[in-house]
């Protein structure tokens, strides 16, 4: 008896209200098509070892490479109740370097895409990670 109160008071909370990392392995980039308004172009995918990790109130989330790490702010949560229940997750965001965003977690898909739609049409893109585990 003791055990099961132990387990629902202290490690339920814990499960619900954890963060999600997102583990990536390769990435590609797009460009946008202005006469076909459509992503094309895109790079083969390349090995990129990185890590997303959003908090658990989802007002921000991390990327981290071999290289870097970033940070982005969530402006504003963009998706449904019913668009959560499967597993897509978008948001409005704004990077610690002052770029602005619009990602796209897809658990179902497992993907991670970032859109950037600042300056001119033509210097548009998208960038889709390859997501190798959830957790």
């Amino acid at each position: 008896m003791k055990k099961s109160l132990f387990l629902l008071l202290f490690v339920a909370p814990i499960i619900c209200f954890s963060q999600t990392s997102f583990s990536c392995h390769y990435v590609e980039l797009c460009k946008w098509n202005s006469y076909e308004e459509s992503w094309g172009n895109c790079t083969d995918a390349d090995k990129n070892n990185s890590l997303f990790v959003m908090n658990s109130s989802e007002t921000m989330f991390t990327h981290t490479t071999t290289e870097q790490e970033s940070t982005y702010y969530v402006k504003e949560a963009v998706y449904t109740k019913e668009q959560s229940d499967k597993g897509f997750f978008a948001y409005e965001v704004i990077s610690d370097a002052g770029n602005e965003y619009y990602f796209i977690f897809d658990m179902t898909n497992k993907e991670v895409k970032a859109v950037s739609t600042s300056g001119d049409v033509d210097d548009w893109y998208l960038l889709r990670w390859y997501v190798k585990s959830i957790f």
